[in-house]
């Protein structure tokens, strides 16, 4: 994977300041990829290192993942969630319901009432044993309000159908948490998020790898992609990927840019900028600074897909170009075979310059045009180039937008890893519920 930054960005007053900056933070950053304690708030840069919490998450898989496995349902919200979509969705595609691969998974994040009953009437319809479903129950607090409602009715549902299924139901939480003492009380398996580690900088730790490797996904090379990029950005420093990123993003919001933009050019990826924008909406979206004092940055994170937005939203970048700040992200090698070429007499005579061409070289051509236009518009972007859309590549991708948000939040002088915020939405649904 390679980052290809701006070049457009100017040197701006800060930037000294900003680089000694940075120096402190990456022996910040070096000792919490060290440190088997996760005694410091970026301790989640040690998620892929630590061999003993994948092996518990890869000696349970292999206890409960059999041949007879058909469903592994996730049921979390926000970073217990999202995440692992992000990863499974690249790796299954957009129409894996459709394919005939076993096993799939299945995400009950929102407590929506259609979503419960369809995935509900799915699993009743399909599974007749115990063994074919892994239920993962996954909040790192352990008591989310629409993890434990969606728990509660799908396990109720599927406990009518097919018996007690203590045996199948993992808890991913912090230890001591009310769901891990119900676990240990039910006789549910246990897996621990590490305590620093906050949700949406969790996808290595079990909330990820758990589900993952039950769905038969290569763990251990999301791993080795998320290695690279903490060696990189440790070793390197200022001059890592990571920090290039951070800085441009820095740098944009100097200039006044108010939107920053991940533009993905994979339909497959759709989930992973949804992850994407938790993790920067959560990290930099704060009332105060570490010193106290009121933030006075406004960043808004947003989501395209290359090329469906192209028709939609990109008439306001381009007519607008400082608006936002785009990062592009594409696969450069072609992840799957095909024999596809436009060769008919109908449809591809009326798009000069597509006949005998394949679907690859025709979003090449697009993807090059939206350079051309970004360079000619001004229009600030860098690049995302992934090798392939492989567990490597997306462990490298996730860990990359980890490391420039942490480095984003120290230049910002704000708390990356708390969300006060949000918790008062949760307290007045508790108390309109009645619980509190």
């Amino acid at each position: 994977m390679m980052y290809h930054h701006d070049t457009r960005r100017k040197l701006s007053a800060s930037d000294a300041e900003n680089r000694a900056r940075g120096g402190e933070y990456v022996a910040r950053l070096r000792r919490a990829m060290s440190d088997p304690s996760y005694a410091l708030p970026e301790a989640s840069l040690r998620l892929p290192f630590d061999e003993g919490l994948l092996k518990k998450s890869k000696t349970l898989a292999r206890e409960l993942a059999s041949q007879k496995l058909m469903y592994v349902i996730d049921i979390g919200i926000g970073g217990s969630n999202l995440g692992t979509k992000a990863v499974y969705d690249a790796l299954s595609g957009t129409l894996d319901a459709h394919m005939p691969f076993a096993p799939k998974m299945l995400f009950a994040d929102t407590c929506s009432p259609e979503l419960l009953a369809d995935m509900a009437e799915l699993l009743l319809n399909e599974v007749h044993h115990k063994e074919e479903i892994v239920i993962v129950v996954a909040s790192k607090s352990g008591t989310t309000t629409e993890t434990m409602m969606n728990a509660s009715v799908l396990v109720g549902a599927l406990e009518i159908a097919l018996g007690p299924l203590a045996d199948r139901i993992v808890c991913i939480t912090d230890e001591g948490s009310p769901l891990w003492k119900t676990g240990e009380t039910r006789g549910f398996h246990l897996l621990p998020i590490p305590k620093m580690v906050g949700g949406r900088y969790s996808v290595f730790s079990p909330v990820g790898a758990f589900p993952l490797l039950c769905a038969g996904v290569d763990v251990v090379a999301l791993m080795r992609g998320a290695q690279a990029v903490v060696h990189e950005c440790v070793e390197q420093g200022e001059k890592s990927e990571a920090f290039m990123l951070a800085n441009d993003i820095f740098a944009w919001h100097e200039r006044g840019t108010a939107a920053f933009d991940i533009f993905l050019f994979h339909p497959e990826l759709e989930s992973l900028g949804k992850w994407y924008r938790q993790l920067f909406a959560e990290s930099l979206g704060k009332e105060t600074t570490t010193e106290g004092t009121p933030a006075s940055h406004r960043m808004i994170p947003t989501v395209s897909l290359g090329s469906t937005d192209l028709h939609s939203v990109e008439q306001m970048n381009l007519a607008n170009p400082g608006l936002s700040g785009r990062v592009l992200v594409r696969a450069h090698e072609p992840h799957w075979e095909h024999g596809f070429v436009a060769t008919d007499s109908v449809f591809a005579p009326l798009v000069p310059g597509i006949l005998n061409r394949a679907p690859c070289e025709v979003f090449d051509a697009i993807y090059e045009g939206v350079k051309e236009t970004y360079n000619t518009r001004g229009v600030s972007y860098g690049e995302i180039k992934l090798a392939n859309l492989d567990a490597e590549s997306l462990g490298a991708i996730l860990q990359l937008e980890m490391c420039a948000v942490m480095h984003l939040a120290n230049l910002l002088h704000v708390n990356a890893f708390d969300q006060p915020n949000v918790e008062e939405y949760k307290r007045a649904t508790r108390r309109i519920l009645g619980g509190e």
